[in-house]
């Protein structure tokens, strides 16, 4: 008899920390990046940039806010707006949350990207998006910075004239602006948005 209290015993204790083993295991899962998570984390490179009301958006005064930074063009027919669209439903699943973010899209086509085309075209998505441009001298240390790949790409044959091939991941910059994520194009909205709030949540 006491042979099998200790057996019970011993099978419940192992039965409780295989339970502990699972808890920690969902917990773990849950609070793991679903991006691409930058180890160790960089300081984000500077981006200071005038807007269309004239102020400077310095993404180093940013401090204790979470941005997600798109580098693209207006005249983009796919991954600019399917990006910006997909921006909007981290919005909608955020909540209130979401006004601790900032949403940037900064051009990679500053010829026809003015300061007012970039944040028209962003601010069509959601009236808080924020588009930046700037000269070429401006932009091109910025991409450099964040490894934009950038080609301009004759269309002799249509009335744009070029077309811009660019990278199409989002730059993810944590409260204490350090580039802490990115995300891919493929990556869906409530994945992006899992990842934000365990920003948000960081001290």
């Amino acid at each position: 008899m006491k042979n099998k209290r200790i057996l019970a015993t011993a099978l419940g204790l192992v039965a409780l920390a295989a339970l502990g083993v699972t808890a920690f295991q969902i917990w773990e899962k849950q609070n793991a990046f679903r991006g691409s998570e930058i180890v160790p984390a960089q300081a984000a490179a500077p981006i200071a940039l005038q807007r269309l009301d004239g102020s400077t958006y310095d993404l180093a005064a940013q401090r204790g806010r979470v941005a997600v930074l798109y580098f693209g063009f207006t005249h983009c027919p796919d991954y600019c707006p399917g990006t910006l669209a997909k921006f909007q439903q981290i919005v909608t699943r955020m909540g209130d949350a979401a006004s601790q973010v900032d949403f940037v899209f900064i051009t990679a086509d500053p010829e026809r990207d003015t300061a007012e085309v970039a944040d028209t075209y962003a601010r069509h998505f959601n009236p808080a998006f924020i588009g930046l441009s700037g000269s070429e001298d401006e932009l091109t240390p910025i991409w450099q910075a964040y490894y934009v790949g950038r080609l301009i790409v004759p269309m002799p044959e249509s009335a744009l004239a070029y077309t811009v091939q660019h990278s199409t991941r989002a730059y993810v910059i944590d409260k204490q602006g350090n580039l802490r994520l990115t995300f891919p194009f493929e990556m869906q909205a409530a994945d992006m948005a899992h990842d934000l709030q365990l920003l948000l949540a960081e001290e």
